[in-house]
């Protein structure tokens, strides 16, 4: 038997997770307003909102919002997609903002975006792991974080990093999905794996152990909002298309013209529906503060 060194499991962890977005873009793109809204994360739907365009820029702008994010601040989009927050954030508060993914195809994309949007004086986008950055310390005013940490292989390693970056009195604003029981059945566990591991996340983080690593590093005035209710229509979106695109989309993996990627993506847009709808976890914000 032949052991992966650690370096190598890291490397093919971050392929899986370059592989998956690098593949499915397309779905996004085709069911998820990519090109409009530049959205690859569930969307917060409220009294404003209407339609998932509409959703899409609202989850942005909640977090701006709850980050207090004004044209002073310098903004580190930890695991930025195509760019899209980035270029929300900059075109919405005129701050500064570095983007980072492991996708040299999102950073390309992104790029374009920004030059497209014309918000490219104001932005940066660079392949780089948010979990070791080589940023000097104390460089960022907002780590923002996306739909991304869940894709940490340790998520206290994540929070350290993004402390190390903070100036003094800068935010982390994390959103994403949780784990909220102390113990899952074998059935329960399937469930969760069936969502997550199909699209590229090793497993998501307890509620409680990501609240103590926030503590345990040194942030202050941590507060947590449970959003679960505003991103189910978005998650119940996803379960009604998984079911209406699977019979076509495995003829098409058959025929050559769908990768196992991308129909495993389909498979997790209906799996993560039932996490939700049997409370097995949920979906919030953190915002934490570096004393």
């Amino acid at each position: 038997m032949t052991l992966q060194r650690p370096e190598d499991q890291g490397d093919a962890r971050r392929k899986r997770i370059v592989d998956y977005y690098d593949s499915c873009e397309i779905d996004y793109r085709t069911n998820w307003h990519l090109d409009e809204c530049l959205a690859m994360h569930i969307g917060h739907w409220d009294e404003t909102t209407k339609t998932l365009a509409e959703a899409l820029v609202r989850q942005n702008e909640v977090m701006r919002i709850k980050g207090k994010i004004t044209a002073a601040d310098l903004v580190l989009d930890a695991g930025c997609g195509v760019g899209g927050s980035s270029i929300y954030l900059a075109g919405s508060s005129g701050c500064k903002v570095v983007g980072i993914t492991l996708s040299h195809k999102q950073a390309r994309s992104a790029r374009r975006l920004a030059e497209e949007r014309e918000v490219h004086g104001l932005t940066a986008f660079q392949v780089m792991d948010f979990s070791s950055t080589g940023f000097a310390d104390e460089s960022f005013d907002v780590v923002w974080a996306l739909e991304s940490s869940c894709y940490a292989p340790c998520k206290k390693t994540f929070i350290r990093e993004a402390f190390r970056i903070l100036k003094k009195g800068g935010r982390l604003l994390v959103a994403d999905g949780f784990e909220i029981k102390a113990s899952y059945t074998p059935f329960e566990r399937r469930i969760f794996d069936l969502w997550v591991k199909k699209w590229a996340v090793d497993a998501l983080e307890s509620l409680s152990v990501f609240r103590d690593h926030l503590h345990e590093t040194g942030f202050v005035n941590i507060d947590y909002e449970d959003i679960t209710e505003n991103v189910t229509p978005s998650s119940r979106r996803l379960f009604g298309l998984a079911i209406i695109a699977w019979p076509l989309a495995q003829l098409a993996e058959v025929m050559g013209k769908r990768s196992k990627i991308q129909n495993d993506n389909l498979l997790g847009a209906f799996f993560q529906y039932l996490v939700l709808k049997f409370n097995l976890g949920n979906y919030g914000i953190f915002y934490a503060e570096k004393n």
